[in-house]
């Protein structure tokens, strides 16, 4: 079994492979190998979700945007921007570039974020990405209209 920074590195490898070697499409042991994932795993997440979408002539094909969407699932956004590095900002939407921001919360919120992170065996950071998507969408039209490229970055990898 190899080390973390191996295994991290292996991970920054395919990321990188994914954003930024795209191909139009990929057969399942493609798609598995770039995501980490088993065959088996990547062919249940697949049926669980549109079945036909990933057949193409009887055998399985994933278009990029498809590996790309599961990809979000199991990446975080940070760990993208980190393994992609200066190349982030002309690979991914504008908007989906990473900002800081300082909050102060109620300590009791404060400690039932860090808890669900914790057990979710995630960043605080990531949690509440998570946790914001759902508001994000309930605000993308008005917010588009307001921050051209609001819906781009929110429906990304997808298109509108």
């Amino acid at each position: 079994m190899g080390t973390k920074s191996d295994r991290d590195g292996d991970r920054r490898q395919r990321i990188r492979a994914l954003f930024l070697e795209p191909a139009e499409s990929y057969r399942l042991s493609e798609a598995a190998r770039i995501l980490a994932v088993s065959a088996s795993t990547l062919r249940r997440e697949a049926e669980r979700d549109q079945r036909e979408a990933y057949r193409t002539n009887g055998s399985w094909q994933f278009t990029w945007r498809q590996v790309a969407f599961i990809a979000l699932r199991r990446w975080s956004i940070a760990e993208i921007h980190d393994a992609l590095g200066d190349d982030a900002a002309t690979t991914l939407p504008p908007l989906l570039s990473l900002r800081a921001l300082t909050v102060r919360l109620p300590e009791y919120l404060a400690r039932a974020i860090e808890l669900s992170a914790a057990r979710e065996d995630t960043t605080v950071d990531d949690w509440l990405h998570r946790e914001l998507i759902d508001f994000a969408g309930t605000v993308a039209t008005r917010m588009e209209r307001l921050i051209p490229g609001f819906r781009r970055a929110y429906l990304y990898p997808g298109q509108e």
